[in-house]
């Protein structure tokens, strides 16, 4: 598929008017084999059906699936090496967005294995909603604390956080 094609393909998916559309199709000029599965597997996969756990795409990406109660306290996460594309297939949340140079008041060390470091605060966050009908793209500038309930109530939700290689331009 040429590259045009898989930024169209893209385009179908319901993706928020928040994400970064330039971004997006970068990412997908640097490592199109990867967003062409992931776009292919969103598209034709029943994601209520996935099992729980990682579930493997290919070309390096992979989606990890998890049912939980949203949360009215978090902590911001930071990647390297992978971009995150997180929807719901069951229920809403808030994650909050900031870019990477505004986290504070790391939590540990980074995790290589793990692909995170953890953060308390995050100056000029911006609330997100993600639901089925809205996906999120996350990349490494981006300090986001998923998981928060839209307002004092948790609700029970089903999501596949989708990662997929993250490429430097060279």
């Amino acid at each position: 598929m040429k590259t045009s094609e898989i930024k169209e393909l893209w385009r179908t998916l319901p993706l928020s008017s928040d994400n970064d559309m330039n971004k997006l199709d970068n990412q997908i000029e640097l490592n199109p084999a990867a967003w062409e599965a992931v776009a292919i597997f969103l598209k034709e996969k029943d994601l209520n059906a996935l099992s729980l756990g990682r579930n493997e795409i290919g070309n390096g990406a992979y989606a990890n699936v998890a049912e939980y109660e949203t949360k009215l306290q978090n902590v911001y996460e930071l990647h390297r090496k992978y971009i995150d594309v997180q929807l719901l297939t069951h229920g809403c949340e808030a994650v909050f967005v900031a870019d990477k140079e505004q986290a504070s008041e790391p939590q540990g060390q980074f995790d290589e294995e793990g692909d995170y470091i953890l953060y308390a605060k995050a100056d000029n966050a911006r609330k997100v909603v993600v639901s089925p009908a809205s996906y999120q793209v996350f990349y490494p500038s981006d300090a986001h604390k998923p998981c928060m309930a839209l307002d004092e109530s948790p609700l029970p939700v089903r999501k596949v956080c989708v990662k997929i290689p993250y490429k430097c331009e060279e």
